[in-house]
């Protein structure tokens, strides 16, 4: 009786042990599998932008360096997992901390990429302005409501970081093209060819005198806006 009951303790304390074991591991493997569960949140938005950009043939984005070292320690630890399934298990193997700052690496430098090529696509999609610009047509009464309408615009555009997938990036170029519609209808129909040739070319490098004819100096009278012109020497 007492070989039996010694028997069943050291069975029973064994299984116990075999108990323990097998929570401890499974407290490691579920903390590994947060690890990559976050490494992965954090790298699918970036991805979403990443197609977005490359849909539209924006491709000067270089992420080799990065993308290599996280893409060596995933295929490393696939090939010893499948060798070795307690591979995981040991920290010295599985470096979580590595993997998360390869992985916040990647993403400080992704942003920084699609950041300067969403500047640089925007800067090509729109017309400069310039704030004297859009102030001397603001004093246009027929302007007005266009001149609003392009500064709105502009500060929504321009507090884009860069769009965060496809839905934003379309989002973005219909403003871009409203942007351009109504900065275009400044020079609208409605104002003389002699008008409109004289305001393009304020608005571009500067009017020379010959297009200040006295349609035009009766026009800027008629508006009020006299104060908004200076004669330079070029």
């Amino acid at each position: 009786m007492l070989l039996e009951k010694s028997q069943e303790l050291v069975e029973l304390s064994q299984r116990r042990k075999s108990l323990q074991n097998f929570a401890g591991n499974r407290q490691i493997i579920q903390t590994r599998q947060k690890q990559i569960t976050d490494a992965l949140a954090t790298i699918q938005p970036l991805v979403e932008a990443l197609k977005a950009f490359r849909q539209r043939g924006i491709n000067n984005i270089n992420l080799t360096q990065n993308v290599e070292s996280i893409l060596s320690f995933v295929i490393n630890a696939e090939e010893n997992l499948q060798n070795n399934p307690d591979w995981i298990l040991d920290n010295k193997n599985f470096k979580g901390n590595f993997l998360k700052s390869n992985v916040e690496n990647l993403k400080t430098t992704l942003e920084q990429q699609l950041s300067a090529a969403w500047k640089n696509y925007r800067d090509q999609k729109m017309p400069s302005t310039d704030n004297e610009i859009l102030k001397f047509w603001s004093e246009v009464e027929a302007s007005k409501r266009t001149v609003l309408e392009i500064q709105i615009i502009d500060r929504e555009i321009k507090k884009v970081i860069y769009p965060k997938n496809n839905d934003e990036f379309e989002s973005c170029e219909r403003k871009i093209e409203q942007f351009n519609y109504s900065w275009n209808s400044l020079n609208s129909s409605e104002l003389s060819e002699a008008v409109s040739r004289f305001l393009q070319a304020v608005s571009d490098k500067g009017a020379p005198l010959n297009l200040l004819t006295p349609e035009v100096q009766d026009w800027i009278n008629q508006n009020g806006i006299s104060d908004s012109f200076k004669i330079r020497l070029t």
